[in-house]
């Protein structure tokens, strides 16, 4: 993932910057089907989140983090935000097969058997799929 500077404030004003490239989080994806598909939507304001948390759509359709029987999750956010000053758009995963232990659950998601049906009846284009890494001998 590339970090771009939020210049909007200084639109139309000429200026520099450089890309800040993150390395990939080893054992994120555990699976290559379905391929990892991203889409920016709005983080709804007033929240400080951290990379990877699982987020549902609150009444106004913007994301918050998800809570188990109350707010279905339909995407993971890529990327910590900082929503104090308004809603924001971040990029999300809306698509891909993840790592359950990597990924930032709300306290409700409390057993593995909650976290591997969470995403299950999702709306489209949601499809995301949980399993654990799996390791084998030889």
């Amino acid at each position: 993932m590339v970090n771009i500077p939020d210049t909007s404030q200084t639109a139309g004003i000429p200026s520099q910057w450089e890309d800040t490239i993150n390395p990939v989080i080893p054992g994120l994806f555990t699976g290559d089907t379905p391929s990892p598909l991203t889409q920016d939507l709005l983080v709804a304001a007033g929240q400080t989140l951290a990379a990877l948390t699982v987020m549902g759509f609150n009444g106004s359709k913007e994301l918050v983090p998800a809570v188990d029987g109350t707010i279905a999750p339909v995407a993971i956010l890529l990327a910590a935000i900082d929503t104090s000053a308004g809603a924001k758009g971040a990029p999300t995963y809306r698509q891909g097969c993840f790592n359950p232990d990597l990924l930032k659950w709300d306290a409700s998601y409390d057993t593995d058997a909650k976290k591997f049906a969470a995403f299950e009846g999702s709306p489209t284009p949601t499809n995301i799929i949980i399993r654990k890494v799996k390791s084998g001998s030889l």
